[in-house]
């Protein structure tokens, strides 16, 4: 009973962390006109090669529906931070690109969550690589590739 009890603790405390951290960030993200999953996608293609990425990678990429992606990249679309373009060998293929805009926008969310530690707060840099290998373990046991 004794270990049920500490894997409840373990998981409240994630949950509570999760909530807390992703407060902290949808409190910035708000200020750049952002949700977080929005976020997600403009920093997504921000990384990618050409700044654009097939809508189906998105959904993956991101562990959302494919209609989630799709919602978002039309709300991306009509601020004008993304724009749809045909994939150049594969017409089946459409892909989320960057605008000048979007990258602005994504950079300076970015910034601002940075400053912020992304909600992990004073976090330090030995704190961080602590807390990323520890979860990388759950992950792990948990199934996560």
């Amino acid at each position: 009973m004794a270990d049920a009890a500490r894997r409840f603790n373990a998981m409240s405390s994630v949950l509570e962390a999760h909530a807390l951290m992703t407060a902290r960030m949808d409190l910035v993200l708000k200020g750049h006109q952002l949700s977080r999953t929005a976020y997600l996608v403009l920093s997504s293609l921000l990384v990618s090669p050409g700044q654009e990425r097939a809508l189906g990678q998105l959904s993956r990429v991101l562990m959302v529906h494919p209609t989630t992606a799709t919602l978002v990249v039309d709300q991306l679309e009509a601020a004008g931070l993304v724009q749809r373009v045909p994939h150049r060998t594969d017409r089946r293929v459409v892909l989320a690109r960057l605008t000048d805009e979007g990258e602005h926008r994504a950079r300076e969310a970015s910034e601002e969550l940075a400053e912020g530690g992304f909600g992990l707060g004073d976090l330090d840099v030995g704190q961080a690589r602590a807390l990323t290998d520890r979860l990388g373990e759950v992950r792990v046991v948990l199934g996560d590739a």
